[in-house]
């Protein structure tokens, strides 16, 4: 795991060459564990979709649903589109020879040219989840996301906020019986224990000047916690006759669930990344996602549904523009072996799209989504283009 750590802060260090940390970074983002292209691509709105291995992270009572076992194994990597131009740029004017003031001149240089820009990179390394009719357990040895500002303090100062996770989860799903409820009911819960490394801090012009290479593990808050995800599914019943009868085309589906509900915090150090510091990272957060699906008819290779959720009720950033999750997912399929999707959607206000393609064993997705992180009064757009890789057995 140590490793997994090390080549992950050595992309850091590529990409954002950086010394000592000066005042608290500032960071208005609703930071998810877990992502899936799937549910990102269709404004990340799954908590009443969860009909595939997704639905141990999404919503676990979806667990109680799957018909098959699935085994999937992935990499992801997503970053904005100008995010390696500008590490690029800062680095080498870190470089750069002559005297000290020379250097910071170049660096400040660099720096001004993108404020007021966010910049993002994310990574999942070596993703594992095993899930079968009714229970599911997911390792993510390696989770990291970082985000990156540009704000004008005492001269140009970049704010800085990283997660490295590592999380291991555990679910189970079943029906709920002796009553329908008016309809068909599935409970999941999803237990979960989660190693992070963190940090927030803002980085000045004379700290990224004074030394490209210094990122190191003892900068990082440690903690791990155990905690657990609640979910239900709905789907009410719908008469064939009469004027609600024209629901039976869309078969509607209700989703519910309560994420973190401990909300213990990560009081205890395993130190497996920060070896002298125990200082707790930033919590999980109490939050309620609601949601709700509707397949609409089939036609020939098509299918798919609509989609909408309101998440994260309850985290301190939440906002309805950044509870909204809107969208659309086409399915088409050839053969059994070979099917895909196509989806659109809106996510916290801005555009989603994203494509899937499933080739015998052989996943790939794409996707382009925008989140917003700007605050209470001022929206402001981090636009993220994301690829994953894997294989589903």
């Amino acid at each position: 795991m140590q490793n997994c750590w090390k080549v992950l802060l050595l992309v850091s260090v590529l990409f954002l060459s950086a010394s000592v940390w000066a005042d608290s970074g500032v960071s208005n983002t609703i930071h998810h564990q877990y992502v899936s292209p799937r549910a990102l691509g269709m404004g990340n709105a799954f908590v009443a979709v969860a009909n595939d291995y997704n639905a141990l992270f999404y919503n676990p009572a979806g667990l109680a649903r799957l018909e098959n076992g699935e085994v999937n194994l992935s990499m992801d990597f997503g970053a904005t589109d100008s995010f390696s131009a500008f590490a690029k740029d800062v680095s080498n004017a870190a470089k750069t020879t002559g005297t000290e003031a020379e250097k910071q001149t170049a660096v400040a240089a660099a720096v001004q040219k993108v404020y007021g820009k966010t910049f993002g990179f994310n990574a999942g390394l070596f993703n594992a989840v095993w899930a079968r009719p009714h229970w599911g357990v997911g390792f993510q040895p390696a989770q990291f996301s970082s985000e990156m500002a540009v704000h004008n303090g005492v001269g140009p100062v970049l704010n800085t906020t990283i997660y490295m996770d590592s999380i291991l989860t555990l679910g189970y799903g079943d029906h709920v019986r002796g009553n329908d409820f008016g309809g068909k009911l599935e409970w999941g819960i999803a237990g979960k224990f989660v190693n992070r490394g963190y940090f927030s801090k803002g980085l000045t012009i004379i700290e990224l000047a004074a030394d490209p290479n210094l990122l190191k593990t003892s900068d990082l808050q440690e903690g791990y916690t155990v905690d657990a995800d609640v979910g239900l599914l709905w789907r009410p019943y719908v008469p064939e006759t009469g004027f609600w009868s024209i629901f039976q085309l869309t078969r509607p589906t209700f989703g519910f669930v309560a994420r973190n509900v401990g909300e213990m915090g990560f009081n205890q150090s395993l130190k497996a990344i920060n070896k002298t510091k125990t200082e707790a990272p930033e919590k999980l957060y109490r939050v309620f996602d609601f949601g709700s699906r509707w397949e609409y008819p089939a036609f020939w290779i098509f299918g798919g549904r609509g989609v909408l959720d309101i998440r994260d009720v309850g985290h301190p950033f939440f906002t309805m523009k950044k509870g909204l999750h809107l969208g659309f997912e086409f399915d088409w399929s050839m053969a059994s072996w070979w099917r895909g999707n196509y989806r659109v959607g809106l996510n916290q206000g801005y555009w989603t799209a994203g494509a899937s393609a499933m080739f015998t064993i052989f996943n790939l997705d794409l996707v382009s989504y925008g989140e917003d992180v700007g605050t209470f009064g001022t929206a402001k757009e981090n636009r993220i283009y994301m690829l994953k890789m894997s294989m589903n057995f």
